[in-house]
């Protein structure tokens, strides 16, 4: 059983042995756990600065627009007075309506959110840089400082309209302390453009197949920074000499003094993230009296800026004679992620085929792959939901589903106690669900408020 009172690092090899004698490639889960939340008792923050940046282009107008501002004010309600926030919207131009101030009563938020109102084109790059430059000066000071912004379309006016500027540009302010997430809606945004804003940025990448569903990921985000324990988590790995290791997620990795540091997402409470490492084994350490193959130490943050110390963990393995070691079964878990993983690449790929407007070719995979991952139910659920936008023939939604899905299999967080079954899903932390379709609401929140 996990611990629940303490952080902890896990190590779980697909199988807890090697083969004597040979080269081989083995797959190791490192999984890193911060403790359950303590009792209900309010404890004393930093605060959070946010700015809520909205997109109000033409073609936001009517129900998204409501939606937004609905979404906006969900979280200026949940802030506590001590807490910052800022309101941005644009068009093809960018107008502050809130500057970053403390949210007091509330009163000057939910009047400048209440007379927004739709506009022309889409100047994105200028309405996150606002949102951003709000919040710059005040950065050291808070225990989360963030852009959330939400657009329908592409960035078509402004100073820059590119990705990678702007998401470079995202990557330079995340470095100065302001993070970026993302809310795409619809079926014009650009999910590059969105997706990378908020990677670069440090921040979360979400989006809606229709102004309905954008409700859930505003609450799950809000969920997840409410509960914040670990920030800045980065994993320092070590092998001995002959040994490769190999990062299968899809996470940024740096080099410190010749070892991969690899920057994971920020954990909450009682979760997990989590990381599989592929050892590449020379022949030569595969010995029966067993060596030590991987060392790991974990480096973090709390949200008020002070060290979260996770104990060390390695992996010390033996090697079995070839019969042996057939006869020892995978790690059901370790074999889950990596299903995941490879799922994730497969819908890349179909993402490829979708534009190239080769359905048969995705048609093929699709079947292909549900024979491959029978044994695992989230991932199944997840394939079922693309053939069925596969037989619509639907290049848009399934360029975006298939993206959005991919990186949240590479990157999603989880519960410590997480097994294959899906029937506990809704009784889960909202961040930690397993959602079938990224694009859309699943799980019933009555206590949400209605526009």
């Amino acid at each position: 059983m996990p611990n629940t009172d303490s952080p902890q690092v896990l190590i779980t090899p697909l199988k807890p042995a090697l083969i004597l004698g040979v080269a081989q490639k083995l797959p190791v889960l490192i999984r890193v756990q911060t403790p359950d939340a303590p009792p209900a008792e309010k404890k004393a923050r930093k605060p959070y600065h946010l700015a809520l940046v909205i997109d109000r282009s033409g073609s936001m107008s009517g129900p998204p627009l409501r939606e937004a501002v609905r979404c906006a004010r969900h979280i200026v309600d949940r802030l506590d007075p001590s807490d910052q926030a800022a309101l941005v919207v644009f068009d093809d131009h960018v107008k502050t309506l809130v500057g970053a101030q403390p949210v007091g009563d509330r009163k000057a938020l939910h009047i400048a959110l209440a007379r927004i109102h739709e506009g022309g084109s889409t100047n994105l790059h200028g309405g996150w840089k606002a949102g951003a430059e709000e919040l710059l000066s005040g950065a050291v000071d808070s225990a989360l400082t963030r852009v959330i912004l939400l657009s329908d379309g592409n960035a078509n006016v402004g100073e820059i309209t590119e990705t990678e500027p702007i998401a470079a540009l995202c990557q330079e302010a995340a470095a100065k302390g302001v993070t970026t997430s993302t809310y795409g809606l619809g079926r014009s945004f650009n999910e590059d453009l969105m997706v990378a804003m908020a990677q670069k940025g440090q921040g979360n990448h979400y989006y809606g197949e229709t102004a309905a569903d954008l409700f859930e990921p505003f609450g799950e985000e809000f969920d997840l920074i409410s509960n914040l324990h670990s920030r800045h988590v980065k994993l320092a790995l070590g092998a001995p000499q002959g040994v490769k290791m190999t990062l299968l997620n899809d996470y940024p990795v740096e080099e410190r003094e010749g070892f991969p540091l690899i920057r994971l997402p920020d954990i909450p409470y009682g979760a997990e993230a989590w990381a599989i490492i592929e050892l590449e084994i020379p022949a030569g350490l595969a010995l029966e009296s067993g060596n030590q193959f991987l060392q790991v130490g974990v480096m973090a943050s709390t949200p008020e800026g002070e060290p979260v110390a996770f104990p060390e963990a390695s992996l010390t393995l033996k090697a079995l004679s070839p019969a042996a070691w057939d006869a020892v079964l995978p790690d059901p878990l370790v074999a889950g992620r990596l299903a995941e993983l490879a799922a994730a690449q497969l819908l890349i790929q179909a993402r490829k085929a979708a534009d190239a407007g080769d359905w048969e070719a995705i048609d093929r995979m699709l079947a292909e792959a549900k024979e491959r991952f029978a044994g695992f139910p989230w991932v199944i659920e997840v394939l079922d939901g693309f053939e069925e936008i596969a037989q619509m023939r639907d290049m848009a939604r399934f360029s975006k589903e298939s993206l959005y899905s991919s990186r949240k299999m590479h990157s999603r967080l989880s519960a410590k106690d997480e097994g294959m079954a899906m029937s506990e899903e809704g009784a889960k932390a909202s961040y930690l669900r397993r959602k079938k379709a990224q694009g859309k609401a699943q799980f019933d929140r009555p206590d949400d408020p209605q526009p």
